[in-house]
């Protein structure tokens, strides 16, 4: 008699396959074949993390109700981040953490704000030369978009040349 089993197992430790095999041998006797498939394919990237600096404008502004667009991309492992557009797509359910910074380019205002899809999820502002900073961790659906924009009508300084930056990764996949 032989006995033919197929299955798939991710081994976590050479004791565990071991003793699955021994269990498999003190149930069955002798099983003269054992197939198996230790590939299991991942449609989502287990590490995803990005790094983007906006370099232009070196010192001017941005448009009333404007995504940034962090076009000098650093890290982008789990390729989320989308510099043509500004947008990083989440790629799979999970906890995301999330920073911005950014420089007021001239006086007057900076309004930029988090969001997550059509939802505004953390603002700061800066005043006449000063920084601004955003943080937020957040759940997120696979697809959901998130990006930096200024929030206000109209057109506000900024400040380029690598010294406003937008980031993330992926915490905990859910």
């Amino acid at each position: 008699m032989h006995l033919y089993l197929a299955f798939t197992i991710k081994m976590r430790g050479h004791r565990s396959f071991i003793s699955f095999l021994c269990t498999l041998y003190i149930l069955f006797g002798s099983a003269k074949t054992l197939e198996t498939s230790q590939t299991v394919p991942e449609t989502d990237p287990l590490i995803v993390t990005f790094l983007a600096r906006l370099i232009t404008p070196d010192y001017g502004s941005i448009a009333g109700k404007a995504t940034v667009k962090f076009e000098k991309i650093i890290e982008n492992i789990g390729s989320a981040y989308n510099s043509a557009t500004g947008i990083f797509t989440a790629p799979s359910k999970g906890l995301y953490q999330f920073t911005a910074s950014a420089r007021q380019s001239h006086s007057g205002y900076l309004h930029l704000g988090l969001f997550r899809n059509t939802e505004e999820m953390a603002v700061s502002v800066a005043l006449n030369f000063n920084s601004l900073t955003i943080g937020a961790s957040f759940t997120l659906e696979s697809g959901d978009s998130v990006f930096v924009k200024n929030i206000w009508t109209q057109s506000s300084g900024i400040v380029g040349g690598g010294q406003t930056y937008f980031s993330g990764h992926l915490i905990h996949k859910m």
